[in-house]
């Protein structure tokens, strides 16, 4: 977790996520970006940044093979680290060794970028005192049951909790306390929205077998 930004200066020294993930797409110099690659490029933003990247594809569909076994599990790691208390992500070599074609993840972020630089224009930076423990609990519980919620085979489950990790992975790359509330809410309506589909499946299953 990053230290807070003085309000008012994030804006003029430091690139929105939306900006710093696109170029770096376009100067990788190779045709595939693995997952560890990305942690070390991504600096002392890596948790939240590196949550936004591998929950974007979830929410924008793309073409990016074995989409759900590249990038499912290490959203929930990263989760667990930070509830841990890591200050940087350690991902194991199985997950860093993980790649994404450069192409297809830039398509993703161009997709993403109008309403994503529109969330960011309306940020506070530095109004969330970070590191604070209390905060990172809080986000990390939550976003591990949504991480996990996205790596279930949920049909139609998927946007809900992509929509939620990305929500409060620029709440906390931004250290915005506003958005982070706004966050916390959206995560805990997607477990219900979630939950929900999964009751109605069973409801349905179950008719279904009373008629058999």
């Amino acid at each position: 977790m990053r230290s807070p930004d003085p309000p008012g200066t994030a804006q003029r020294e430091r690139k929105r996520a939306s900006d710093l993930l696109l170029d770096l797409c376009r100067a990788w110099p190779a045709e595939r970006i693995a997952i560890g690659d990305l942690l070390s490029a991504l600096g002392d933003r890596g948790y939240g940044l590196l949550m936004l990247v591998l929950a974007l594809p979830n929410l924008i569909p793309a073409p990016i093979p074995g989409l759900s076994g590249v990038l499912g599990t290490p959203i929930i790691l990263l989760a667990l680290m930070m509830l841990a208390g890591y200050p940087q992500p350690v991902l194991p070599k199985v997950i860093r060794e993980r790649s994404v074609p450069r192409a297809a993840l830039e398509a993703v972020i161009l997709r993403a970028k109008p309403w994503l630089a529109r969330l960011e224009a309306r940020v506070r930076p530095g109004t969330l005192p970070l590191p604070n423990r209390t905060v990172e609990v809080v986000a990390a519980v939550l976003l591990s049951i949504n991480a996990t919620l996205l790596a279930l085979p949920i049909p139609f489950g998927n946007p809900a909790p992509a929509l939620a990790i990305v929500v409060m992975s620029v709440a906390l790359i931004e250290a915005d306390r506003r958005l982070f509330v706004v966050s916390i809410v959206v995560l805990l309506l997607a477990i219900a929205i979630d939950i929900a589909i999964v009751l109605a499946i069973v409801g349905l299953g179950a008719r279904l077998l009373g008629y058999v």
